[in-house]
């Protein structure tokens, strides 16, 4: 399919987004009172993913920084802004493909049957050390008396800001299956 691009909506301009799921900064020149006006290249941007495993960028406009999901910045600018009551869908490609061909807007629960699907939904299997499976983090939590935020720390593998990493819940390793 011919890559096709748009300006991201709000960011007209400054922005664009393709069909195939790619953003790019334009050539533009940033105004500065120090060693005078700099010229900026545009360039398409590196991604990166959220906690969820979306892909992200972050967006400049007037000197504020914003993140925004790649999925929602292709779907707002190829098919409309997203109706009330709905949200963005990604088909059988999985979350982190992203072209228009893979995007739709549907209810939440048929996106939640797309994650459970794709295995990314909150019912995602997980293991213990020592091979009891669940076939989620929560009914792992209830079986074994712990909190569903303990499981998946271990299973991401999560630092807290006080820098102690959570490698046990229960006594016991957790992954994702």
């Amino acid at each position: 399919m011919k890559e096709t691009w748009k300006d991201v909506v709000g960011y007209e301009g400054l922005y664009q987004v393709s069909n195939n799921g790619h953003v790019r900064s334009l050539d533009r020149v940033v105004v500065r009172t120090v060693k005078g006006d700099m010229k900026l290249k545009g360039r398409i941007l590196k991604p990166g993913a959220s906690l969820s495993g979306h892909l992200t960028v972050a967006l400049c406009k007037n000197g504020t920084q914003k993140t925004h999901y790649v999925h929602r910045l292709v779907t707002r600018a190829f098919i409309s802004p997203c109706p009330e009551g709905l949200e963005v869908r990604h088909g059988v490609g999985g979350i982190l493909d992203n072209t228009l061909k893979n995007l739709c807007y549907g209810t939440r629960s048929e996106n939640m049957l797309d994650m459970e699907r794709d295995g990314t939904g909150p019912h995602k299997p997980v293991r213990r050390s020592d091979g009891v499976e669940y076939r989620s983090a929560t009914e792992g939590a209830k079986d074994n008396g712990l909190k569903v935020s303990h499981i998946t720390a271990v299973c991401r593998q999560y630092i807290p800001p006080n820098g102690h990493k959570c490698s046990t819940a229960g006594g016991y390793g957790w992954q994702y299956i």
